[in-house]
């Protein structure tokens, strides 16, 4: 059966019930139906073709199975459109209508806006494949929230568990990278302590610096197109921004066996101290790696 069907370009249900005689093609006298012909019957003297008792008894079979499964898929269908029939069988999407309905008249209560968010983005994910799901910046917001504050088990967790309302761990991380001030190497982030203080509503700080052993790696940051890992070259004390960009492989290979790659992390922290003794996360003020290789002029000059 295979091969016939196979013969006939038959790949699909449809096309094969949409057949008027499966064998009927092989009545007709053509010497390139011979290798075909002896497979699925025997051709007699007066020169008729007769197919094969248990081929035409499979195909029947076959035949007759399909056109009852299509007749009651088709039954089944008919009875969904129904609405009265629908929500008979499946009390609650009176529930949801009742919900979307009244959704209209709450549109200013954000906790209901966002239950409207979660359920349409399921409802919505529920047909998709999972390469095609869609989030909403709410819904990207509510992940990375979760991932912040819960931590990667838990936004797997819920995930896993239930499928198409959160965004893959990928996608959170690259939505975190978007609105996150990332920190660049050797950079004193003044400004953003400043407007940091403002939120604190203070002026009073407590800065620290210390120093922490790190693997020595080299990598290439996108955002600043530059490599970073290498020890950067110190002006005045402070490390220079952005030391090693370059388009030359030759340069980046004599870098590699000229230059001192870091094994320190430097930080310096800022701990805003509120006069109302509130306690406070603090800041990053600058982070760069360091061969701990220094002058003491640089040590003055910093």
């Amino acid at each position: 059966m295979v091969d016939i069907l196979r013969y006939l370009e038959v790949n699909s249900v449809d096309s094969l019930l949409g057949i008027n005689g499966l064998f009927a093609f092989f009545l007709y006298d053509s010497p390139d139906l011979l290798p075909i012909k002896n497979k699925v019957g025997i051709t007699l003297t007066n020169g008729s073709f007769i197919v094969k008792e248990g081929l035409s008894f499979q195909a029947n079979y076959l035949i007759q199975t399909l056109q009852v499964l299509q007749q009651r898929n088709l039954s089944k269908s008919n009875e969904l459109t129904n609405s009265s029939v629908l929500i008979e069988r499946y009390p609650i999407i009176r529930l949801i209508i009742r919900f979307f309905e009244n959704f209209s008249s709450q549109s200013n209560d954000s906790s209901v806006k966002f239950k409207h968010t979660v359920v349409e983005t399921i409802i919505s994910n529920h047909d998709r494949a999972k390469s095609r799901y869609c989030y909403n910046d709410s819904i990207r917001e509510f992940a990375s929230c979760l991932f912040i504050l819960g931590g990667r088990n838990v936004s797997e967790f819920i995930r896993l568990n239930i499928s198409g309302l959160l965004p893959t761990l990928p996608i959170i991380q690259s939505s975190l990278d978007s609105i996150t001030n990332r920190i660049n190497e050797g950079d004193f982030r003044y400004d953003l302590m400043c407007d940091y203080l403002s939120l604190q509503k203070t002026n009073f700080i407590f800065a620290s610096e210390d120093c922490t052993g790190v693997i020595p790696l080299v990598i290439y940051n996108v955002q600043s197109n530059t490599f970073i890992g290498f020890a950067p070259h110190l002006e005045d004390g402070l490390p220079k921004i952005n030391t090693f960009p370059t388009k030359s492989f030759s340069k980046f290979e004599n870098w590699f066996g000229t230059l001192n790659k870091s094994h320190l992390l430097n930080f310096h922290m800022i701990q805003p101290i509120n006069l109302d003794l509130k306690s406070c996360a603090p800041f990053i003020l600058s982070a760069y790696g360091t061969d701990n290789h220094f002058t003491t002029l640089d040590i003055l000059m910093r």
